[in-house]
């Protein structure tokens, strides 16, 4: 088969290679930029639940994301732009992770977590590129955070229930989030160490394997 670089695989080699090739910066970036994209969170501190990636990144190196994540620019859903937004869309993403985690710390009740810890990587893309970027990034490296809460806006709705997320129940301190019990946080240390577990299997479909296969070069 001759290569095509256009294909959807090759694209997000691509966008996923241009990440892991920015700068590392402290979360959140110290300086604010316009734009929206995708970015990488990375932890480098002593937290017991993390030990084990954080021994795959040997001597700080954040090659193994914590969370994946996207900001799109505003109104996206009404259409697209060649346009890009002027707003900092992604940064203030990451700022808003970066006051979720520092929530955390004040509350007192996880002494092993700190802002200083973690870092992160940025892309600014346009809009036809961030969502296949960002799927591309979390099956490559599945980050613990991914599906934990990080991310939500709220909770007490339908789909939460009132129910502690799983990020919440390990680092709690968010204003207004429920506080998970035992059984919650050992749900929440679970899934961090099968999402680290699972970074020694390759996907079982060729076509992926062969996508993670060129990205992980650059690891």
């Amino acid at each position: 088969m001759p290569f095509d670089p256009l294909a959807v695989e090759n694209i997000g080699v691509t966008l996923a290679v241009e990440l892991l090739e920015q700068p590392l910066s402290p979360l959140p970036p110290e300086n604010i930029f316009p734009g929206a994209g995708v970015y990488a969170i990375y932890y480098v501190g002593d937290h017991p639940a993390y030990a084990p990636l954080v021994t795959l990144d040997t001597n700080g190196q954040c090659r193994y994301p914590v969370y994946i994540g996207k900001a799109v620019r505003e109104n996206a859903k009404q259409g697209f732009t060649l346009s890009p937004t002027k707003k900092a869309s992604l940064f203030g993403r990451l700022k808003n992770h970066a006051k979720s985690i520092q929530a955390a710390v004040d509350a007192g009740i996880d002494t092993h977590i700190r802002l200083s810890d973690f870092r992160c990587r940025y892309l600014v893309l346009n809009d036809a590129y961030i969502t296949l970027a960002e799927s591309v990034l979390i099956t490559t490296f599945r980050p613990a955070w991914n599906g934990m809460g990080l991310g939500s806006n709220g909770v007490g709705t339908p789909r939460m229930a009132g129910k502690a997320s799983l990020w919440d129940s390990l680092h709690p301190g968010r204003s207004g989030r429920p506080i998970g019990d035992s059984a919650r946080y050992a749900e929440a240390a679970s899934k961090i160490k099968d999402s680290i577990d699972m970074l020694g299997i390759p996907p079982s479909d060729p076509r992926t394997a062969k996508m993670l296969e060129k990205i992980m070069r650059f690891v």
